[in-house]
Parts: C-alpha cells; sequence; structure tokens
C-alpha cells in the first residue's frame, strides 16, 4: 500500500530541507509531495535539491495548499505532514497496521514537543486522546484517500482547517490515535512565550466551536 506525504509549505527555509531529509530515510512505501505557497526566502530552492519528491507551487492557505497535493497524489493514504514535524521511524508500519481495518477510515500520532518546558509534558499527555480538540495539523492527520475524496477533502477556510475536517471525517467512520509521536518545534511559542501562545491556542478553538468564524480568528494566528 503506498503511502502520499503532503507538506504545504510557506517560508519554511529553516526547516524543509531537514524534514525532507528525514522523511527520504524512513522505511515503507511512500510518495513526498511538497506545494508552495508562494515562499518569498529559499524555501523552494532547498526543497529542488531534492530530486526524488514532487514539488508543486499554488496560491497561499494551507487548506489549498494540502487539497492540491491530495489531488496529485497517487498514494491509498493521505498524511499531512507540516514543513517543522518530524515523523517516526515506524510511520509507515504503524499507519498501515491501524488503517488495515475497514471501520479505520484515518487518524494521527501524538505529539512531542522540541521543548523541556514541562507545560509540554501536559500537551504530550493531551495528544493521546482522539478528540478534536486535543488533535491539530502538527500531529500528522493521516486519513485513507477514497474517504478523503468522498468529503471533499479540506475546506477552503483561513483557518482550523484542521478541526473542521475532523467533524466530518468522524461520520465517516473510527478516527484513531497511534501509540507513536511525532516530534515538531516551539517555534510559535518561542516567540509569542509559552503561556501566552498557550493561552491563545485554547480561547482561538473555543471561539471556532462557538461559530466565530475562521477568517476573523485567523488575524490572531498569523504566518511566520
Amino acid at each position: 500500500m503506498r503511502m502520499s506525504i503532503i507538506i504545504p509549505v510557506y517560508n519554511e527555509e529553516a526547516s524543509i530541507a531537514e524534514v525532507l531529509e528525514h522523511c527520504l530515510k524512513l522505511k515503507g512505501h511512500f510518495e513526498i509531495i511538497v506545494v508552495d505557497g508562494g515562499s518569498q526566502d529559499l524555501t523552494l530552492e532547498k526543497a529542488k535539491r531534492f530530486e526524488t519528491i514532487s514539488l508543486f507551487k499554488t496560491s497561499k492557505g494551507r487548506a489549498r495548499q494540502m487539497n492540491f497535493g491530495a489531488q496529485q497524489a497517487r498514494g491509498d493514504i493521505l498524511l499531512f505532514l507540516h514543513a517543522d514535524t518530524f515523523l517516526p521511524e515506524d510511520a509507515y508500519a504503524s499507519i498501515l497496521e491501524l488503517c488495515k481495518h475497514p471501520e479505520v477510515i484515518g487518524g494521527s500520532f501524538r505529539l512531542i514537543m522540541k521543548d523541556s518546558h514541562p507545560i509540554f509534558k501536559f500537551y504530550k499527555w493531551c495528544s493521546q486522546f482522539s478528540l478534536e480538540f486535543f488533535t491539530y495539523g502538527d500531529h500528522g492527520i493521516f486519513v485513507k484517500t477514497k474517504i478523503f475524496k468522498a468529503i471533499n477533502g479540506y475546506k477552503n477556510i483561513d483557518f482550523m482547517e484542521d478541526v473542521e475536517i475532523q467533524k466530518r471525517l468522524r461520520k465517516q467512520g473510527k478516527f484513531k490515535k497511534l501509540k507513536t509521536s511525532v516530534i515538531t518545534s516551539n517555534r510559535r511559542f518561542q516567540k509569542n512565550g509559552i503561556y501566552r501562545q498557550l493561552a491563545t491556542d485554547v480561547i482561538l478553538v473555543v471561539l471556532f466551536k462557538l461559530g466565530i468564524s475562521p477568517h476573523r480568528l485567523k488575524q490572531y494566528y498569523p504566518d511566520h
């Protein structure tokens, strides 16, 4: 069974090369698709060095970029990966084992942050629960391709696309958490402060659940 790793990027020169190198070393039957949303730094130049990946350009917007990547994908399973996030070595085997069950439509990994602060231990603990409130795009969401197409992919919204799609996915079957974790950067916490960023994250998710539009919420969560 083939998997497609889809990585949306926008000004990710600091991490994209390292993430691609890591993906290429993983065991399994993968293809890697990078979709750039108009980077103005060296992201494209660094990605082009990897001849075995597929590189595309589209307009900016993570949902739009991921949908575009999914349209190009040939895998039976789509794995959406952030450009600063590293998959575990057994990513392919663990996803394959989970998705062999017909009632399972997809899922995600647990999360480890690149920081020893106690708050991130709490983050890791929360990430074990397969709930929308504890599952986000940086957890490495994966879904069977036929299911992704059946629900017409991500909604083309500015923000919270990773939370919104789960509501529709979970109606299609079981969305499960793996026991292994991805490792992601804490760059937003470094920039904004740990507690301030944590409070912002919680408030924005709650407001989204209350019906505030993603377009309005996005202004409080700018791109890096």
